[in-house]
């Protein structure tokens, strides 16, 4: 029988490079294991500086906020002062206080020459105005129910009575196609 002869040369540098892989994995784990503390310490470190840095941040913008708000409130109460305090040499006149009533008008405009303004709606009522072209009057919030046809030479209108108020305060009834929201001239109407 022969017997093989092992190739020592061939096992040794395998046998090496096996013990030198072994040693680097040892001290990569090492090192590894030694970083992760530190890397666990960098990110506690940086998570308690951002937390530090957003609440100094809200606490600066609750000053900011709470500086504005009195200076705002100096001023308010400096011109408050203003409107109500008099300046020396000032006279002091006292104004009882009223209450401003905001009533809306709606104008309307005279559409003919020589519009009659009268005492109730029908041509039966007496003349109380008359108003001239484009004259102005306030609309008094009435409206006849009924539309009534009346003959004004070449044109014979259907419209309602309104009520309106004359610049003197008087109030009485215009036919209503008489009047308008705009300015114009009512054509076909003959005037006496």
């Amino acid at each position: 029988m022969a017997t093989k002869k092992t190739n020592n040369a061939r096992l040794v540098p395998f046998i090496i490079m096996s013990l030198l892989t072994l040693i680097f994995l040892i001290w990569a784990m090492q090192q590894c294991s030694r970083d992760d503390g530190d890397y666990a310490m960098i990110a506690e470190r940086e998570a308690r500086e951002t937390y530090i840095d957003t609440m100094r941040r809200a606490e600066q913008e609750r000053r900011i906020r709470a500086e504005i708000n009195a200076e705002q409130e100096a001023r308010d109460a400096a011109l408050q002062r203003a409107r109500t305090q008099p300046l020396p040499g000032d006279s002091i006149v006292r104004v009882p206080a009223a209450d401003i009533v905001v009533q809306r008008v709606t104008p309307l405009y005279s559409t003919i020459n020589g519009l009659n303004v009268r005492t109730g709606p029908s041509i039966r009522n007496s003349k109380i105005a008359r108003l001239g072209l484009y004259e102005e009057v306030t609309f008094a919030g009435e409206v006849t129910d009924s539309l009534y046809t009346i003959d004004l030479g070449e044109i014979a209108p259907t419209a309602p009575w309104v009520k309106v108020k004359l610049k003197n305060g008087k109030e009485g009834w215009v036919f209503g196609a008489c009047v308008s929201y705009y300015k114009f001239q009512l054509q076909g109407v003959v005037t006496d």
